[in-house]
């Protein structure tokens, strides 16, 4: 994976990509699950630099997501336009299945992209990369 942000450790990890406008687009967030059991995870997009985390805190939502099946597509979850497209601090726990909570900087700086939309992935996986 090779874009703004990546990062992985256990079974979850992170990949984002962004062109940077004179404004701030939203930040769109996905998150699949290519693990064979389901899983419940809170992501938190906290901006760098605030002196308290309710100050710094831009998002945050408890998310659900199906296991992938055998012989199925890999599940997938959008959740359009979450924040301004900036640095965060993004902070992963996860509530299920022992896969480790996280903690990543998100940059949006992947200039050369053609997509006008800056996107986050979040991905669980068996790998611990």
């Amino acid at each position: 994976m090779v874009a703004g942000a990546v990062a992985g450790l256990g079974g979850i990890g992170l990949v984002g990509n962004a062109v940077y406008q004179e404004h701030r687009p939203k930040l769109s967030l996905s998150v699949m699950n290519f693990h064979d059991q389901p899983h419940s995870v809170t992501v938190q997009l906290v901006r760098r630099g605030a002196d308290e985390w309710s100050e710094g805190l831009a998002w945050m939502e408890y998310i659900d997501i199906e296991a992938q099946p055998e012989d199925g597509d890999v599940p997938r979850l959008n959740f359009p336009a979450v924040a301004p497209a900036r640095p965060y601090l993004v902070r992963i726990e996860a509530l299920s299945h022992n896969i480790g909570d996280r903690e990543f900087t998100y940059l949006p700086d992947c200039s050369g992209y053609d997509s006008p939309t800056p996107s986050m992935y979040i991905v669980i996986s068996t790998d611990a990369e």
